[in-house]
C-alpha cells in the first residue's frame, strides 16, 4: 500500500488492518490464519486509498481540463517528493511524469485558455470545449490502465505472500479490471457533469455586453481549479468529499442545463461561427427545433429532429422526431404559416400536431412563410 501523509487517512487504514487481522487471531489460531482473506482485506483497504486518489481532483480537471492535467503533470515531473508522496497519481512511478506530457498539455491550456478573455474569440474556445474535455477524459483513462500493474503490494500483503502467492497473484488480476472500469466511467461521467455546468456558465457570462467579464471569469476560473488542486495535494480525502459534493450539486441541475446549452449552441453560436469562417449553412428540409414550453410530458427546450415529408405526401407535412435516453418518439406534425414569427435572436415556428399546436424555436430566418414554402 503507498504512503498516505494525511493523518485522517492513515488512521482509517489502520483501524481497517487491526480490525482484519483482530478477526482473524480471534477465529483461528496464528498458524492457521487464511492468509488470502487477510490479504484480501488489506487489498480492499489498498482499493479505497486509490479510489480517494483517482477522484480527487476530478472537480479540477472538469472546470479546466488541459489545466488541471498540467497541474498533475507538473507535480509528477518536477514537484518535490514530500508532494509526490501524497498520492500515488503524481509521484515518481505515475505515466503523468513526463516531461513532454507536461509541457503539451501546459501549451494547449495556454491556447485554450487566450481566446477566452474576449467576447470576440470566446465562441471559439466555447465550441472546442467539449474536444477538450472528451481529450482529458481518454488521457485519464489511458492513464488508469497504464498505472494499474505498477501500483505496489501492500506491506501486509508482501509480509503474507509466502504462504499465497499464487493465490494473491490471480485475485488481483480478476478484481482489479472491474474495478478500474468503475473508476474510468466514474471519472468519465463526473467530469462532463462538472464541464457541462461551468460551460453553461461561461456562456451566459458571455452573454453580458461587458468587456472585461469574461477575462475575470476566466481567471477566477483557473483560481478555482488551482485551489481545488492545491487540497487534492495536501488531502486527498478532503478533495473526495468535496469533489462529491460539487458532483451531487451539479447533478441536480444537468438535464436542465444540458438542454440551455443545446439550444444556445444550435440557435445562437453555430449561426454566429457559420457566417463568421463561412462555413455551409444546414440543410433547410431538416433541422432542429427547440420546445418553447413542455408539451406532451417533454420538457421545455428540449430537441426535435424536424424534418420535411415530400410532396407527393403533403409539402406542409413534417415528422418530429425527439431522441431521449431510453426511447425515441416520432410525430406528425404540419406547419401554421400564420402562426410562425421572427424574433430577435431566433425564430418561432407553430406545428399543428394531431389536436395541439405546439411552438418551436428555430434558427433565425426560418419563420418566414416563403422560406418554409421553398423548403423542398
Amino acid at each position: 500500500m503507498r504512503t498516505v501523509n494525511s493523518s485522517v487517512n492513515s488512521s482509517i487504514l489502520w483501524m481497517l488492518l487491526l480490525a482484519v487481522l483482530w478477526i482473524g487471531s480471534s477465529t483461528v489460531s496464528a498458524s492457521q490464519i487464511d492468509t488470502t482473506a487477510v490479504v484480501a482485506g488489506a487489498s480492499f483497504v489498498s482499493q479505497q486509498v486509490s479510489t480517494q486518489e483517482w477522484l480527487g481532483p476530478l472537480s479540477a480537471i472538469a472546470l479546466s481540463p488541459f489545466f488541471g492535467l498540467a497541474c498533475l503533470s507538473g507535480a509528477a515531473t518536477y514537484g518535490p517528493d514530500w508532494l509526490q508522496s501524497r498520492s500515488h497519481l503524481i509521484d515518481s512511478q505515475s505515466p503523468l511524469n513526463n516531461p513532454m506530457l507536461f509541457w503539451t498539455v501546459l501549451g494547449l491550456t495556454i491556447a485554450t485558455s487566450l481566446p477566452r478573455f474576449t467576447k470576440v474569440s470566446k465562441p471559439i474556445a466555447l465550441a472546442a470545449e467539449k474536444l477538450e474535455m472528451y481529450s482529458t477524459v481518454i488521457i485519464l483513462i489511458l492513464i488508469r490502465f497504464f498505472a494499474a500493474p505498477n501500483e505496489p503490494e501492500s506491506p501486509v500483503a508482501m509480509l503474507l505472500m509466502d504462504a499465497s502467492s499464487s493465490n494473491l497473484a490471480m485475485t488481483a488480476g480478476i478484481a482489479s479490471l472491474p474495478l478500474d472500469i468503475v473508476l474510468c466511467i466514474a471519472a468519465a461521467i463526473n467530469i462532463v457533469v462538472v464541464n457541462t455546468i461551468k460551460l453553461s456558465i461561461e456562456f451566459l457570462v458571455w452573454l453580458i455586453p461587458v468587456p472585461t467579464i469574461d477575462a475575470c471569469l476566466e481567471v477566477a476560473n483557473k483560481s478555482i481549479a488551482t485551489a481545488l488542486m492545491a487540497l487534492y495535494m495536501f488531502s486527498p480525502f478532503l478533495s473526495t468529499v468535496l469533489n462529491l459534493t460539487i458532483f451531487g450539486l451539479c447533478c441536480l441541475v444537468f438535464l436542465r442545463v444540458q438542454r440551455g446549452i443545446r439550444y444556445a449552441k444550435d440557435l445562437i453560436m453555430m449561426p454566429l461561427l457559420e457566417k463568421l469562417f463561412s462555413m455551409e449553412q444546414p440543410s433547410r428540409s431538416k433541422f432542429v427545433g427547440f420546445l418553447k414550453s413542455s408539451w406532451n410530458g417533454i420538457p421545455m427546450r428540449s430537441a426535435f429532429q424536424l424534418e420535411r415529408l415530400s410532396v407527393a405526401e403533403g409539402t406542409d407535412d413534417l415528422t418530429i422526431t425527439q431522441s431521449g435516453w431510453f426511447k425515441t418518439r416520432v410525430f406528425r406534425g404540419r406547419f401554421v404559416y400564420s402562426e410562425s414569427k421572427a424574433g430577435l435572436l431566433t425564430d418561432e415556428i407553430t406545428l399543428q400536431i394531431e389536436s395541439q399546436k405546439v411552438v418551436f424555436a428555430v434558427r433565425k430566418g426560418f419563420s418566414s412563410a416563403p422560406v418554409i414554402a421553398a423548403l423542398e
